[in-house]
């Protein structure tokens, strides 16, 4: 992701929930994802009280878990689909989650499964500096969140701690709200974009052509996760539905008029 701002390159950065529609599928969509230029994935962890999450991604997770998909069967999943692929893959999860399956074994579980990184909504850097430390040491990166309402002292925490890239939230809410443009939110990207080398993406609230247009003129990438999400709970029946998922993400990715 670094390479991809200093080459001036745009992330595009998809949100699934593992396990929907099924573990055994969610192989297919990711490589969809890839084949349609998804630059990473970011790979949802079901849990039974995500505060971050709107109804939509809420929903997935409960799916996943009324499945029993667990923190293992994701690894072993990514494991094995690692073999056909280079697609960057995180995993988003809530530290309860993380943390029971034990902080050192998560790392090394994450690295040797495959799992390029990690991102923990409710896990604050300061929280647990030993955790991001060991991290860096296993050489998984730790994807860290800013609001619209974290202090510039804190930022320039985050900014110098987070690898792989550091997600802005432009608008405080669960993830689904809508979200708009404003010269503000510019600023406030290219502020944040100052203090790091690593990529700024924007995520929460990303739904449209227009969106993801919009905010890569200033943001080096988005992240779009109850669209795709929405979209695969409404064509789960469907046989091709890697193929529209695929199709989703490059009518999402094109400029208009390539359609």
């Amino acid at each position: 992701m670094v390479e991809l701002r200093r080459g001036g390159g745009k992330a595009f950065v998809a949100y699934i929930m593992a396990g929907e529609p099924s573990l055994e599928l969610t192989p297919q969509i990711l490589t969809a994802l890839e084949d349609a230029g998804a630059t990473a994935v970011e790979l949802g962890v079901p849990f039974s009280d995500p505060i971050a999450d709107g109804p939509v991604i809420q929903a997935a997770g409960n799916r996943a878990l009324a499945r029993h998909v667990t923190v293992q069967g994701i690894l072993d999943m990514v494991r094995a689909h690692r073999g056909g692929s280079e697609l960057p893959i995180l995993l988003m999860g809530y530290w309860n989650v993380f943390r029971r399956f034990g902080r050192r074994e998560i790392l090394a579980a994450a690295r040797e499964s495959g799992v390029d990184g990690l991102i923990i909504p409710d896990l604050p850097v300061e929280a647990d500096e030993e955790f991001y430390a060991l991290a860096r040491q296993e050489g998984v990166a730790t994807v860290l969140l800013a609001t619209e309402l974290t202090s510039d002292e804190r930022l320039r925490q985050i900014a110098a701690s987070t690898t792989g890239f550091l997600y802005y939230v432009p608008r405080i809410g669960i993830t689904g709200i809508d979200l708009e443009v404003t010269e503000a939110v510019r600023r406030r990207i290219a502020s944040i974009r100052a203090l790091t080398s690593e990529p700024v993406c924007v995520g929460i609230g990303v739904k449209t052509r227009e969106d993801v247009r919009g905010l890569s003129e200033v943001a080096d990438g988005v992240i779009v996760g109850t669209r795709i999400v929405d979209f695969i709970d409404a064509n789960r029946d469907r046989p091709d539905l890697a193929a529209r998922v695929a199709s989703l993400v490059g009518e999402l990715r094109s400029r208009p008029g390539e359609l």
